[in-house]
């Protein structure tokens, strides 16, 4: 008797509490056995501490992103984050509730006291199975709502939908991560002892981080590859990815200005500009006539006067400059302009009768490109574009239209006619060197020219106008001469770009990591509303700033037709992130079934 009490004694106090709750059921309910497999994992302080963190994470991530004012600093800071949610966090949490339900339960019999209550084991490990799926989607539910909640209202509610997009992919992709890792996680923990399962799973994780390296070490060495054309022009391989990456990005409407974009870099390929001769009379007529068609160019000539100019220097080596003209002497100034750019204002009125919506949403984001490019630079794009003015300077020539004349002239200039000066384009160009940025050429330069020329002579919407014409004209130019001259195969680095690639491609197929990333970044995109060119710098555009070292992005490789031409969709020869999610639906099938089988034949 005494021998049996002190058997009760030593009977479990969870497998009481089984017994107490699970006895009285003849058969016990699906939801009551879900229930109880979530009671007793309450018992578990590393539940709470991983849910803990879970929430205090997403609360740090709301804030961060609320304060981070750069759509593509974001979208960094957040693919850190969901890197760190899904390959540790998540990874831990799985892996710790699979011990929990399907290994410890084991050692304490609480699995065989359920069992044995008339409950079937397919039922059983599908309850825990489910349970166990149910605890990560409330989770990850729980960090997408916490990270927009805290975003909202450190934003006070100035929403960006990026960020309720970026989210939801996140949400998308956890689940699909979880649900693949939870299968193989649960087919490893059944065919393996625990020691080794943690030994793998160690493994797997660390796999994660350096999933996406081996490309990152193939694009590393490509950028020191030149590709030749049998035209006889060479590129580096960068050239050519960025040429056919742009072509798309702008075409799809995936950059911040979109229709300005589209239609400044359409025209030049259409008209078939190249660098070299961009600057030819014949271009530059086309470009003229591409901003007439938007209605920036004032439809009669300007007429520009000043008056007491005070004479600096005079051109030395031209001869039709009167010798008389010395320094000091005062002259008055016409100068009239053919072709001259509409003011900021008129723009504004321009913009308000439009009634063509495509016309309307090019010149808004043109004033919008305008606004931001002088706010940059300080109200000063004069003098830092300084250089740009002189394409677009059509000085309507003649002694009668532009000149310039003498005040107070001797009686001796008067009877040789030494008054006037007809003045040539590159006079003005002289005297607006110096007045904007002090250069001193041969040619005529005033003391007191500086309201003449930052004022009068300061075309604001032809700087921002030149400004979008030589951030394309490059990547236009060489997507010209790249789509119309077939790749010399014999020569540059062409070989050893295809062996590489050849490699890179071939082990892909079983980087299933950086596969399942690619499901993410591929729907996520980028945040377009800062892919743009750089101020400081002429056509450098930063199209791949986004990404992320340790996540795996779509990678197309150049393909050839059979003349050796580019593909013009080339940028859509990449392994399609379907492909990944088929094998690993697959690989999960057969993880669960081999879980599953192998519970059903556990010797308890």
């Amino acid at each position: 008797m005494v021998e049996e009490n002190y058997e009760k004694k030593k009977t479990n106090p969870l497998q009481n509490f089984i017994k107490q709750k699970l006895i009285k059921y003849r058969r016990i309910p699906f939801v009551k056995l879900m229930k109880f497999s979530f009671k007793s994992l309450l018992k578990e302080k590393l539940f709470y501490i991983l849910n803990l963190a879970t929430i205090i994470i997403s609360i740090l991530m709301g804030i961060i992103l609320a304060f981070v004012k750069s759509g593509s600093s974001q979208v960094v800071i957040f693919n850190f984050y969901i890197l760190f949610f899904v390959c540790c966090l998540m990874f831990v949490f799985i892996l710790r509730m699979i011990q929990f339900f399907f290994s410890k339960n084991f050692e304490d019999k609480t699995t065989y006291i359920v069992l044995t209550n008339q409950v079937s084991r397919t039922k059983f490990f599908i309850a825990q199975y489910l349970l166990i799926i149910l605890i990560c989607a409330v989770n990850i539910l729980m960090s997408f709502i916490v990270i927009n909640i805290f975003y909202a209202v450190f934003t006070l509610f100035h929403y960006d939908v990026f960020i309720l997009r970026m989210t939801s992919m996140y949400v998308i992709y956890c689940l699909l991560a979880t649900f693949f890792l939870i299968n193989f996680i649960s087919f490893l923990i059944f065919i393996f002892t625990l020691q080794t399962t943690t030994i793998i799973c160690t493994l797997l994780l660390a796999l994660s981080f350096i999933a996406n390296i081996p490309m990152s070490f193939i694009k590393a060495n490509e950028k020191s590859y030149y590709v030749q054309f049998t035209s006889g022009d060479i590129f580096q391989l960068n050239d050519i990815y960025d040429a056919y990456s742009l072509y798309d990005h702008v075409n799809d409407g995936n950059i911040k200005y979109p229709h300005l974009s589209k239609y400044v870099y359409n025209y030049f390929l259409s008209k078939e500009m190249v660098t070299d001769q961009f600057r030819n009379t014949t271009n530059i007529n086309y470009r003229t006539q591409m901003w007439k068609d938007l209605g920036l160019i004032n439809p009669n000539p300007v007429v520009i006067t000043e008056t007491n100019l005070d004479l600096f220097s005079k051109p030395l080596r031209d001869t039709s400059v009167p010798n008389t003209w010395a320094i000091y002497d005062k002259f008055n100034i016409q100068i009239t302009l053919k072709d001259t750019f509409i003011t900021n204002d008129q723009l504004d009125e321009l913009i308000n009768k439009t009634v063509d919506q495509n016309t309307k949403n090019i010149l808004v984001e043109f004033r919008n490109f305008t606004n931001e490019i002088n706010k940059y630079f300080n109200n000063d794009l004069q003098f830092e574009k300084y250089d740009l003015f002189y394409d677009f300077l059509f000085l309507d020539s003649g002694i009668e239209k532009s000149y310039l004349e003498k005040l107070n002239p001797s009686e001796e200039e008067i009877e040789e006619n030494k008054v006037t000066y007809a003045l040539k384009k590159q006079d003005v160009v002289s005297f607006y060197e110096y007045s904007v940025a002090g250069i001193r050429n041969d040619g005529f330069r005033f003391t007191n020219a500086n309201d003449l020329v930052r004022n009068q002579l300061n075309f604001n919407l032809m700087y921002s106008a030149r400004v979008i014409e030589e951030y394309f004209i490059k990547y236009s130019s060489n997507y010209i001469i790249m789509s119309s001259n077939a790749v010399s195969k014999t020569s540059g680095d062409w070989n050893s770009y295809t062996k590489g690639r050849s490699m890179m491609r071939g082990l892909s197929y079983f980087n299933l990591y950086s596969g399942l990333w690619m499901v993410y970044t591929k729907n996520l995109g980028f945040y377009n509303n800062d892919i743009w060119f750089s101020p400081n710098s002429f056509s450098k555009i930063y199209l791949e700033d986004q990404k992320n070292l340790f996540l795996g992005y779509p990678e197309y490789d150049i393909k050839l037709t059979s003349t050796n031409m580019i593909e013009k969709n080339t940028t859509s020869n990449y392994i399609k992130p379907w492909y990944y999610l088929v094998i690993l639906f697959g690989i999960s099938t057969f993880s669960f079934s081999i879980a599953l089988y192998k519970f059903r034949k556990f010797d308890f």
